[in-house]
């Protein structure tokens, strides 16, 4: 069944070309897969056959895709592809660079035929007229976007039109990947390519890159983007898989934290995440997407210790989990707060003898509760913002609220000595509130 068909063809003369190029062509758009991506840890065949169509050239029959029995969707007839003209030292090249280019991946490149066994193959002879795609260097059925790879594929590069060996390994490369469904790219570096030069690709690069052939256009299976290395990478895996892992790099075990914090973790695979969800005391709280690195905790989490549960699936259906516990502060907008405790925005915040605590020292903000690390030119301590009641700043007891102009006051530990001296600090209290609001604050962190 022809479902679509991308043909990558080569507008330069036919003789050995200094200048190949890439252009498209669509029989039929492909069906949209549901949620895009790669089919993880595919059960198709992971051989690719290079076939040089030695000694005496290759029968191609049409039909439904077989390389066991050398049936193609491509032809519409009967077809003779003559055989790989550039001699064996051209070819040996020719398969090194190929393999080259799957080499991060569990995939094998091969020049000896598997006969009946499950493979993959490419035709690497011929012209494109014998099979009825006049122009093309290199033609491949794009296989449906639906979940599922067909096995057995044949695709064509078209070596009796060019002697440019990097074209000719571009090519195969390219014309191999779009039967796993990969699409066209706008990164010069990457065989998914139709920018040229470099004639020469890198290999399949690890990064996102448009789709489209020379502007950006949605891809084909969905999205906007596509990275050609991870979506072979989680489609094949890795020759050598590592184990591997996810732990939560934020909050940290013990922290304080106030209900609606981040929580940011890493997977350590080389394999994408399929799926995750944070859990919180042992239940499911809520999934997060793949490819994200951090989630947000629920807003109206009860104050008390939570247990901290991230759970992440990779491509090979490994799960890992990474657990800590952190200490919630309770709502003080109706219960008062413990004797300990302070109110300030809402929330019973612990004292300066606990880390990340009002009043506590700091050198940056995510060390502080409030998110807020704030300087009087010699001290740096967790600050707030002054809660406002009839107009006027207001802090718990023990703390000032400091304030210059309009701008938004904190609280400051009272000094046994009196209030706002500026003999605390070379530079005085106004001067730093003068600098803008919350001048004494290093910066808010980013969530």
């Amino acid at each position: 069944m022809r479902v679509a068909l991308l043909a990558a063809v080569l507008l330069a003369p036919l003789t050995a070309i200094a200048e190949p190029s890439f252009t498209d062509v669509i029989k039929q758009p492909p069906k949209h897969r549901g949620t895009g991506g790669p089919i993880a840890f595919t059960n198709v065949s992971r051989v690719i056959y290079l076939n040089p169509c030695l000694p005496n050239g290759c029968t191609v029959y049409p039909g439904n895709d077989d390389s066991r029995t050398d049936h193609s969707s491509i032809p519409n007839q009967s077809a003779v592809l003559t055989a790989f003209p550039h001699g064996t030292a051209a070819w040996s090249t020719l398969v090194q660079c190929v393999k080259d280019m799957y080499a991060p991946f569990n995939v094998q490149v091969t020049d000896v035929d598997p006969g009946t066994a499950p493979h993959f193959e490419v035709m690497v002879a011929g012209n494109a007229n014998a099979i009825g795609v006049p122009g093309a260097g290199g033609v491949a059925p794009f296989v449906p976007c639906d979940g599922a790879l067909e096995d057995n594929v044949i695709s064509f590069v078209f070596a009796a039109q060019t002697a440019n060996q990097d074209f000719l390994c571009w090519a195969a490369a390219q014309e191999s990947a779009h039967v796993f469904g990969l699409d066209h790219e706008l990164n010069a570096n990457d065989p998914m390519t139709y920018i040229a030069p470099p004639y020469h690709k890198a290999g399949f690069q690890n990064e996102a890159s448009d789709c489209g052939e020379d502007s950006p256009r949605e891809c084909y299976c969905g999205g906007n983007k596509q990275n050609s290395y991870q979506y072979l990478m989680d489609t094949f895996g890795p020759p050598h898989l590592d184990p591997g892992s996810v732990s939560i790099t934020e909050p940290k075990d013990g922290d304080w934290v106030k209900p609606g914090f981040t929580v940011k973790f890493a997977l350590m695979s080389q394999l994408s995440m399929t799926k995750g969800s944070l859990n919180i005391d042992g239940s499911p709280s809520q999934q997060i997407t793949p490819g994200a690195d951090s989630v947000k905790s629920p807003a109206q989490l009860a104050g008390g210790d939570h247990v901290i549960e991230v759970q992440t699936v990779d491509s090979a259906n490994r799960m890992f989990t990474s657990q800590i516990t952190v200490h919630v502060t309770a709502a003080c907008n109706v219960t008062p707060c413990a004797g300990d405790f302070h109110c300030l925005g809402g929330y019973c915040l612990p004292g300066a003898e606990t880390p990340g605590g009002l009043g506590a020292t700091c050198t940056g903000n995510d060390q502080c509760i409030t998110d807020l690390c704030g300087s009087d030119g010699t001290s740096q301590l967790c600050t707030g913002s002054c809660d406002v009641v009839d107009g006027k700043g207001v802090c718990p007891d023990g703390y000032t609220c400091y304030q210059s102009g309009g701008a938004a006051g904190v609280c400051w530990p009272k000094e046994e000595t009196g209030c706002c001296s500026t003999s605390t600090s070379n530079t005085p209290w106004h001067a730093l509130f003068g600098l803008g609001v919350l001048a004494l604050v290093i910066r808010r962190k980013r969530r």
